[in-house]
C-alpha cells in the first residue's frame, strides 16, 4: 500500500488547563522526549507524503525548536474548536495531498500497525471520511458513538454534552480520522458551534457528513492501553511508566541485562550494546550511548553522554561528556561538561572534572577540581589537587603532559603548563610553569620551634 498523497496532521493546539502547567502540554516530556515527537516521528512503512502540526501562537516557537524540519507548523490564531483547526490547514495543502490523517498529539502511545490498519482500510473502501472507534467498560473521558438499530454511525457526542443515557454507550470515538481532502472541506465549512463549549467540534463531522449523503464508517478496533490520552498529571505518569517498561523490554532484546528493572529509568532515545549492565538506581537521559561490555551503577546519572566498551561507572554523576574504553570512574565522582576521559583513565573517589581533557590511562583517584584543563597520558594526580583556573573575571587552562607526577595537596593556579615527566612536590601551590623532567615546588620551608607546647602552656 502506498501513502504518498497522505498528510499526517496532529493536533496539538489545546491549552491543556488540566496538566496546571506553564509550559505547552506537548512539550512535556516522556522518557525525555516531547510528547508530540512520538507520533511526529512515527516511521509508517510506504508513507511519503507531508507532516504537518496544529499548534497555537503562544507555543509555536517552542515547538518549532524540538520538531523536525520537514514538520510544517500551522498556527490556529483563535482557539475555536477542532474542526476550526483541521479546516486552518487545507490552505497548506497541495494537490498531491488527497487525503487527511488527523490525530490529536496527546495519543503519544499510538502505535504504528494501528495507524496502517486504519489508513489501509480507508485506501480500501474509498469513503469520504471514516474514523476510528472501540468498546471500552470504563468509557469516561471519551465521546460517545451512537448508531441507529440497524448500527449505522449516527453521530459522535462529546461527554460533556451527553446525557444520562448516551453516557451508558460503550463505544467511544478515539479521536483518530481519515478524510478525503476535497470533501472534509464541505464537511467543515458546514459545522456549527451549538455545543456546551462554543466551539467547533470535529466530533460533528460524522453528523453533518450525513446530510451530505456522504458515506462513513467507522474502523472498530479492541481497546488497548495505547488509545490512552494525556489530559492530567496522573495520565502523564502512567505513560511514563508505560514507555518505560517498553524502553525496559527493548533493552533487554538487545542483551542489556538489568538487575532490577523497577529502579532502572532510561530514556526512550538512549542507545546500549550487548552485554551493558545496568545496576539498581541507574537514571540515564537524552541521547546517551553506552559500549559492550560496560557496567553501570549501583546509583549512577548519566545525561547526554556517549560511553566506550568495557567500562565501569558507580555512585556518579557524568554530564555531556565522552568517556572512551576501559575507563573506571566512581565512586562519588562528578564528570561536567564537555570533558573527555580517554582509554584506560580512572577518576575515583570525590574528583570533579569540568571542561577537562584526560589522557590515555591517566589517574586521578582521590579529592580533586579538575577544570579547563588538558592532561596527558599516564598522568598521576595526587590527591586534594585543585586546578585553580578561575580568577574571579574569567577561566585560565592548565596543560599538564604526558608522564607527569603531581604530588599530593596540589594547588595549580592556571594559566599553568607543566612539562612532560615533570613532578610537583606534595602541597606545593603551583603559579610559574615547570620544565620538562623538573620538579616543581611552591610552599614555605618548614620551620620547627623547640619546646614550643612547653612555652605555650606557661603563658596560660
Amino acid at each position: 500500500m502506498d501513502f504518498r498523497d497522505w498528510c499526517i496532521c496532529v493536533l496539538a493546539a489545546g491549552m491543556g488547563k488540566r496538566m496546571k502547567s506553564s509550559q505547552p502540554k506537548v512539550l512535556l516530556p516522556v522518557l525525555g522526549k516531547p510528547l508530540i515527537n512520538y507520533l511526529l516521528q512515527l516511521e509508517i512503512p510506504h508513507f511519503s507524503g507531508k507532516r504537518l502540526a496544529v499548534v497555537s501562537p503562544f507555543a509555536f516557537d517552542q515547538i518549532q525548536s524540538i520538531v523536525d524540519p520537514t514538520v510544517q507548523l500551522v498556527i490556529q490564531e483563535k482557539p475555536l474548536g477542532t474542526a476550526h483547526a483541521v479546516q486552518s490547514i487545507l490552505p497548506y495543502l497541495g494537490p498531491e495531498i488527497q487525503k487527511i490523517l488527523v490525530i490529536y498529539a496527546d495519543m503519544p502511545l499510538l502505535e504504528v500497525h494501528t495507524i496502517c490498519q486504519f489508513m489501509t482500510f480507508f485506501e480500501k473502501n474509498h469513503v469520504p471520511l471514516a474514523l476510528l472507534s472501540t468498546k471500552s467498560e470504563k468509557p469516561d473521558g471519551f465521546g460517545r458513538i451512537k448508531r441507529d438499530f440497524q448500527g449505522t454511525p449516527l453521530k459522535i457526542i462529546e461527554e460533556k454534552d451527553c446525557s444520562a443515557e448516551e453516557k451508558e454507550i460503550l463505544e467511544i470515538n478515539l479521536g483518530i480520522y481519515a478524510f478525503q481532502k476535497n470533501e472534509i472541506g464541505i464537511v467543515l465549512q458546514s459545522i456549527q458551534k451549538n455545543n456546551a463549549q462554543g466551539e467547533y467540534y470535529l466530533t460533528d463531522v460524522l453528523e453533518v457528513a450525513r446530510k451530505f449523503n456522504y458515506t462513513t464508517l467507522v474502523y472498530t478496533v479492541p481497546w488497548d492501553v495505547q488509545f490512552m490520552n494525556v489530559n492530567s498529571p496522573d495520565d502523564l505518569s502512567t505513560v511514563i511508566g508505560l514507555f518505560r517498561r517498553k524502553k525496559i523490554n527493548q533493552l533487554f532484546d538487545l542483551g542489556v541485562k538489568i538487575v532490577d528493572p523497577e529502579s532502572v529509568y532510561v530514556d526512550w532515545d538512549v542507545k546500549c550494546g550487548k552485554d551493558v549492565w545496568l545496576f539498581p538506581g541507574t537514571v540515564i537521559e537524552g541521547q546517551s550511548e553506552i559500549g559492550e561490555n560496560t557496567k553501570i551503577g549501583p546509583y549512577t546519572h548519566l545525561i547526554h553522554s556517549q560511553i566506550g566498551k568495557d567500562c565501569r561507572i558507580e555512585y556518579s554523576v557524568i554530564e555531556n561528556s565522552i568517556l572512551e574504553d576501559e575507563v573506571m570512574v566512581g565512586p562519588f565522582t562528578h564528570i561536567r561538561m564537555n570533558s573527555l576521559i580517554r582509554k584506560k583513565a580512572r577518576i575515583g573517589n570525590f574528583v570533579e572534572v569540568k571542561k577537562t581533557e584526560i589522557g590515555e590511562g591517566t589517574k586521578a583517584l582521590h579529592h580533586s577540581y579538575l577544570g579547563d584543563a588538558q592532561l596527558g597520558k599516564k598522568v598521576n594526580i595526587g590527591a586534594g589537587t585543585i586546578t585553580c583556573n578561575f580568577d574571579g573575571y574569567k577561566k585560565h587552562p592548565t596543560i599538564i603532559h604526558d608522564n607527569v607526577f603531581i604530588g599530593s595537596n596540589n594547588s595549580l593556579v592556571a594559566p599553568v603548563i607543566i612539562g612532560e615527566g615533570a613532578y610537583t612536590a606534595a602541597g606545593s601551590t603551583i603559579t610559574r610553569n615547570v620544565p620538562s623532567q623538573a620538579l616543581g615546588i611552591g610552599r614555605a620551608r618548614q620551620v620547627n620551634i623547640d619546646k614550643w607546647v612547653e612555652k605555650k602552656k606557661n603563658r596560660s
